[in-house]
């Protein structure tokens, strides 16, 4: 019987019996590289819905009956996809899967408290009030009414960022080469124009090779005096050092971000550092997408993509 290797929230772990468990042998494993790796070693198929292992090229080279990837994510930058191809293993993700990602908009709606909470200086207020202290003029808020939006990736969640920019009555502008037609009210711009004359720049794009460092120090240089930046993509889109020298010199008012370079090891991440004495950064741990409702959907959905594949009914 084919072996299926699972890792991702526990909660989730009966939709993976329930739907596999008749024709695949199910084994789970903790998010972490010593019990995962053993595993994975003797899998067929990897299921992976935590995304917090790196899995290497020598790990999948010595990984002989392993036949398939799939993970519950639309990234999957923590597994080596060269290795793969050249054991022309398939890496299904669930990215271009609209039929599943539409309706999801737990990172939407992340993306959008990040930028209201560095709107309103929310990290500051809520540890000046820990400390016992009251004083509401040194946290002066930003007004969203009018502001300008700019949205880098004009996808699902880049749209979803832009209805509700919208609502609050903001301007709302784009930049994004892969998209023809862009959402109503959405003005598209190329991605220069977007930094220089955006109050708030939010990134919402797939890591590649091409998008890698997209945003560099140039780049982030160039952004409008005392805008906001937001990013719950990857941290590996942007320079971070010139993010740090951006608050710095008060080029950026603040910086909200949902990933860093390097995670789950950040004590190096120079944003993270530079956050140790500022309330100007708020980060959280890579939890836009965390949320039960959505984990167990793309869960389900993936694990009925690995039966599809091999030719088995539900």
């Amino acid at each position: 019987m084919e072996t299926v290797l699972y890792s991702g929230p526990e909660r989730s772990t009966h939709i993976v019996d329930a739907i596999l468990g008749s024709n695949f042998k199910v084994y789970t494993a903790a998010a972490e590289p010593e019990p995962l790796l053993a595993l994975f070693k003797n899998c067929t198929v990897f299921l992976d819905a935590s995304m917090k292992v790196q899995i290497p090229a020598e790990v999948i080279q010595g990984s002989s009956k392993l036949r398939l990837i799939v993970t519950a994510t639309t990234g999957a930058n923590h597994i080596d996809s060269d290795a793969l191809k050249k054991r022309n293993i398939p890496l299904l993700t669930l990215k271009g899967q609209n039929e599943i990602l539409r309706d999801l908009t737990p990172a939407a709606e992340h993306s959008w408290l990040l930028l209201m909470s560095c709107a309103r200086r929310l990290r500051g207020a809520v540890q000046h009030v820990e400390k016992g202290n009251w004083e509401r003029t040194e946290f002066p808020g930003l007004m969203l009414k009018g502001k300008m939006l700019g949205i880098i990736g004009v996808g699902r969640i880049g749209t979803w960022m832009a209805r509700y920019a919208l609502a609050f009555g903001m301007d709302v502008q784009g930049y994004d080469p892969y998209v023809s037609k862009f959402p109503s009210g959405v003005k598209n711009v190329g991605l220069d124009d977007l930094l220089t004359t955006s109050d708030f720049v939010s990134v919402h794009v797939n890591l590649t090779d091409e998008t890698r460092m997209m945003l560099t120090a140039d780049k982030i240089q160039a952004i409008k005096q005392g805008s906001v930046f937001i990013n719950t993509s990857r941290g590996e889109l942007v320079d971070e050092h010139a993010l740090v020298r951006a608050l710095q010199e008060g080029r950026l008012a603040s910086v909200g971000v949902d990933v860093l370079s390097g995670e789950p090891d950040i004590h190096l991440n120079p944003l993270w550092k530079y956050a140790q004495s500022s309330d100007a950064v708020c980060i959280t741990p890579h939890i836009g997408g965390f949320s039960p409702e959505a984990v167990d959907k793309v869960v389900e959905f993936s694990c009925l993509r690995i039966l599809e594949y091999f030719g088995v009914k539900g």
